[in-house]
């Protein structure tokens, strides 16, 4: 029986598959007259693949036939940001007039770097204060995307920073107004938000101001970050609500899929809420969660608006269940319900247009094995070659039913394999093999004794 399901399963690997054998299908758009196309993964796929690597993708021309495809490199990580140190100069002035209304005598080398920065009206000492800061941007050439602040204060705040732009130090431009700044301490634990965010702006010189700061605020360094030259790719994102596990402050989310998330956001359901968060994952409901990584999450009221924190950023994980663990010390979420947004880069897949079309993107088979090419089989390096876009339709299809030893031997010891179950069911095997020949050796060793010839009697 062994022998003849051995011989079964590699006939049926060496045979061409069909996409009649995949649950899940798609159609693919095209514009005809291309040798390769490209097309961007849907996240129906992620929910429907069998396998966490999308190896069970195929794709199919009009004969049925399958047609050589590669997976795109994909660039998990964003570009390193350059951050370069910004001179800043101390503005103090009058605090009725403000900083708008100071004006200010300017030092600079003929290259137009400022080296010394001073107040030109006098002003009572009574009512001199410390209005803001001067930053001289002018050797900077990439556009700016935001501001790191190194602060130092004795108290926490929950404050906000304007930064105007100027190209000669006399008209001005708001580049942002209202930036939330947060500094934070409690029982040992600290949350800071020192990041304002610029957008690309271009300007020679900056000038930046507070409100709602700690009275001993000072700003010790500024490192601007610089937009890179290529930006990061877009991501898609799935929303889930999170159940109540069974530990005080689990949530688990089942994302019935395999999604390569590096990007996690959460939503509270109350204001002023912080939360230290420990995120695990799993692949499997009786696997052990495997530590993914921790945060912190607040939602904070702030001038009529909210202040969140930034988005997550994990490791690339494709597990099926996130678990999220709460710091009870904090006071948890409170009540309501928790959101998880889920982020990732989806993948890109290359084929070469062989046969005629439709084209088909199949996928969802148990069985099958890792089917992608390695890039340069499928699409030489030639600067000549190109794959032009296509587009993947809405998918059809649902989940075969689950298959048992009995209704079909075959498929069940053959998913065992593709799932990785088929040690723990062999050494459940061996184990009641084990057992069974302990009874069996107990069993006979009882049945001789009875058997044994008793001793001469004494006449």
């Amino acid at each position: 029986m062994k022998a003849s399901l051995l011989l079964l399963a590699f006939a049926t690997a060496g045979a061409q598959e069909r996409p009649s054998e995949h649950p899940y299908s798609a159609p693919i758009a095209l514009d005809p007259g291309a040798s390769h196309y490209r097309f961007t993964v849907p996240p129906a796929v992620y929910r429907g693949a069998s396998r966490r690597d999308l190896g069970d993708l195929r794709v199919f021309n009009g004969s049925a036939e399958p047609v050589p495809y590669a997976f795109a490199p994909r660039e998990t990580r964003p570009p390193a940001p350059a951050l370069q140190t910004l001179n800043l100069f101390p503005l103090y002035g009058d605090r009725e007039k403000g900083i708008g209304a100071t004006s200010v005598r300017v030092e600079r080398t003929q290259q137009g770097t400022v080296v010394n920065v001073s107040v030109a009206d006098a002003v009572p000492p009574t009512r001199r204060r410390l209005l803001g800061y001067l930053l001289d941007a002018s050797e900077l050439k990439a556009p700016q995307e935001a501001l790191l602040l190194a602060w130092q204060a004795r108290e926490g705040f929950s404050g906000s920073a304007r930064v105007e732009g100027s190209e000669d130090l006399k008209s001005w431009n708001s580049l942002a107004a209202n930036a939330p700044l947060l500094f934070l301490e409690h029982a040992g634990a600290r949350l800071e938000r020192n990041r304002v965010e610029l957008s690309g702006a271009r300007a020679r010189y900056l000038r930046i101001s507070f409100d709602g700061v700690a009275p001993d605020f000072q700003l010790k360094e500024v490192r601007v970050e610089l937009r890179a030259q290529k930006a990061e790719p877009a991501r898609e994102w799935v929303s889930l609500r999170a159940a109540p596990g069974k530990l005080p402050g689990e949530l688990v989310v089942d994302t019935q899929g395999h999604f390569p998330v590096d990007r996690l956001r959460l939503s509270l359901p109350q204001a002023n809420t912080v939360a230290q968060l420990e995120l695990s994952t799993r692949e499997r409901p009786e696997e052990p969660w495997r530590h993914a990584g921790s945060a912190t999450a607040y939602r904070l009221a702030r001038n009529g608006g909210e202040l969140t924190n930034p988005d997550v950023q994990v490791a690339v994980n494709p597990d099926r269940y996130w678990r999220i663990l709460v710091d009870q010390k904090g006071g948890g979420f409170g009540a309501g319900e928790v959101t998880l947004e889920l982020g990732w880069l989806p993948h890109e897949v290359l084929f070469a247009a062989r046969g005629a079309g439709p084209f088909t993107l199949a996928y969802g088979n148990k069985l099958a094995k890792a089917g992608a090419a390695p890039l340069p089989a499928v699409l030489p390096q030639d600067e000549k070659l190109a794959a032009a876009l296509a587009r993947v339709g809405e998918a059809t299809g649902s989940a075969p039913p689950s298959v048992s030893l009995f209704s079909d031997p075959f498929r069940f010891i053959s998913g065992l394999s593709e799932n990785r179950e088929l040690k723990k069911w062999t050494l459940w095997v061996v184990l009641l093999a084990g057992v069974l020949l302990l009874g069996w050796m107990a069993h006979r060793l009882l049945r001789d004794m009875s058997k044994a010839p008793s001793g001469p009697k004494n006449s």
